[in-house]
């Protein structure tokens, strides 16, 4: 682990943990693997999911909530979390655990549940607080990670640290897809350690915090022809699979960019170049910028559009603008 462990505590005997939230968007995990941890502890588990999150597609099983129902766990669904459905739930052998929860808690829900909230953060804290962590990371081409376990308390990603698991990603993983596939396995061993091994306190981090917000691919993800290609790229990685893909225009159409790589890196391009086709071949679309050049492997479109050489992609900037401005 890569803080030290200045101490040590224990669960209380724990029954049933009570999962608040869901699924990641397209994948079985964590939840799901989380939910396996407990039926293979003998633990019983419910589940308190929003309306949305409960309704997300996994990646083998169908959608969440058609899952939880197979695997016979009680789900209810809500999109205003309050003390009266908690209340519900309240037992002293019963553990809450948020995993991808949209919902803040209140120091009353908190105290609900003395010593036994905590939350999975799939990101180093303090350094990756906040939503969309891995768009985030993979945007700033920084390559590690610590899965975490922590105390919640009414500040966001700010309770003490119990638990944590650093995992170094290998240089092909560029998709959110990637990322998660890669640490799922670890996520699972994480969870299982916390429920049969107790707790551990640690030092806080001489490290700075660092807060990202929401990101939304229809709403953020659009390409600023003013980057240079490496900048381009690790935005493409941020809202590729499973997602649809950075987008930009085409003769006033929309596309959406996924499997993005580096071209032509040395290659010197004017600014007023940027955006243009310059080269197509199998290995796909290439596209300068002011600084080397692209390879889009995959472009989507809604429409028909024939791709050319010397034709040029461009976001306008009221849409730029947007995509600054607008709060997911």
């Amino acid at each position: 682990m890569d803080a030290s462990a200045i101490g040590s505590g224990k669960l209380p005997v724990i029954k049933r943990v009570l999962f608040l939230g869901g699924n990641r968007f397209k994948e079985d995990g964590p939840l799901l693997h989380f939910v396996s941890v407990c039926k293979r502890l003998n633990i019983e588990c419910a589940v308190i999911s929003d309306n949305q999150r409960s309704f997300y597609p996994t990646e083998s099983m169908g959608l969440l909530n058609e899952c939880l129902l197979e695997k016979d766990v009680d789900l209810f669904t809500t999109d205003k979390l309050s003390l009266d459905i908690l209340e519900q739930y309240k037992e002293d052998n019963t553990l809450v655990f948020c995993v991808n929860c949209k919902w803040i808690l209140s120091k009353e829900m908190i105290e609900m549940f003395p010593g036994r909230v905590f939350n999975y953060h799939n990101s180093a804290l303090p350094e990756q607080r906040g939503a969309a962590c891995h768009s985030w990371r993979l945007m700033q081409s920084i390559d590690f990670t610590r899965l975490t376990i922590h105390a919640v308390s009414p500040e966001i990603d700010k309770g003490e640290i119990v638990l944590q698991e650093e995992v170094k990603f290998d240089k092909s993983i560029s998709s959110l897809t990637q990322s998660y596939k890669f640490f799922a396995p670890k996520e699972a061993e994480l969870f299982s350690k916390f429920l049969n091994g107790g707790i551990n306190s640690y030092k806080k981090s001489d490290v700075p915090s660092f807060y990202w917000p929401k990101l939304s691919t229809n709403i953020n993800g659009y390409i600023d022809w003013s980057w240079t290609a490496r900048e381009i790229i690790s935005f493409c990685h941020a809202f590729d699979h499973p997602f649809e893909g950075a987008a930009t225009f085409l003769n006033g159409a929309k596309v959406n960019f996924s499997d993005v790589v580096v071209a032509d890196e040395l290659s010197s391009f004017h600014p007023f170049q940027a955006g243009l086709i310059y080269r197509m071949d199998t290995n796909g679309i290439y596209v300068a910028t002011r600084v080397g050049g692209v390879c889009v492997k995959n472009v989507n479109s809604e429409i028909d559009i024939r791709f050319r050489e010397g034709l040029r992609f461009i976001t306008p900037p009221d849409v730029l603008l947007s995509a600054l401005t607008t709060k997911v």
